[in-house]
């Protein structure tokens, strides 16, 4: 069996259990949106005002939305020692990877893909001076904030703390990526600079470190 195929039954077996159970979009969704609007009422409309507040508020959203989403299709495999079974089939632990990693950017997309409109709604978010460098900048990050959320959630998953634990270790690593992209994004909406290709290749340069790093990784903290 090739290693596209082996990722490709490995993620469809992830993507089938979540269109049966429909639990962990459903939870990071609903968790997106009340992240969404506690913020939205707290920041109040001064604060509203500014260009960062609505980025600000997604990126909330998508950074807790996301740690729930690794906790959860990790979860999957240690129930009733399906990693075990999964770890002994003939399948590089490099492939158990980018399966699991496809699949939570496949949820987290979908995250965005709601909750991104409702908060533009809701925060009176301009998106029209650049919505595909908005786009492109927030789709980057998660790709390496994902890599980083794939690869601890598999020890963490082990431990009894699991989210909690999860969220201490995987948010100040990702803070690099909050970071560019904020500053990418500032600089679009509020300074009206164009998104270059600088911008995008700090972002491109970050997330293939945060691939290349966690896929090597992956075989050394994954336990059964």
């Amino acid at each position: 069996m090739t290693l596209l195929k082996q990722l490709w039954l490995l993620t469809a077996k992830d993507l089938r259990i979540e269109a049966r159970t429909r639990q962990t979009l459903g939870l990071i969704v609903v968790l997106g949106l009340l992240i969404v609007v506690v913020l939205g009422l707290g920041l109040g409309p001064e604060q509203l005002n500014q260009s960062l507040a609505a980025p600000a508020a997604l990126w909330v959203a998508y950074l807790f939305g996301g740690v729930l989403c690794f906790e959860k299709t990790m979860a999957v495999e240690r129930h009733d020692a399906a990693l075990a079974g999964l770890l002994m089939a003939p399948v590089d632990r490099g492939v158990i990877y980018l399966a699991k990693l496809l699949s939570n950017l496949i949820l987290m997309f979908a995250l965005a893909a709601i909750v991104t409109p409702i908060a533009v709604t809701m925060l009176s978010f301009d998106l029209s001076p650049a919505p595909g460098g908005f786009a492109a900048v927030m789709a980057l990050a998660m790709i390496g904030y994902a890599a980083l959320g794939t690869l601890f959630s598999a020890p963490v998953s082990a431990t009894r703390l699991k989210g909690g634990l999860l969220a201490v270790i995987v948010l100040p690593i990702a803070l690099p990526l909050v970071i560019v992209s904020t500053q990418l994004l500032l600089a679009m909406f509020r300074d009206q600079v164009p998104l270059t290709g600088t911008g995008l290749a700090i972002l491109l340069a970050c997330d293939a470190i945060y691939l290349v790093v966690s896929w090597l990784l992956f075989e050394l903290v994954l336990e059964p």
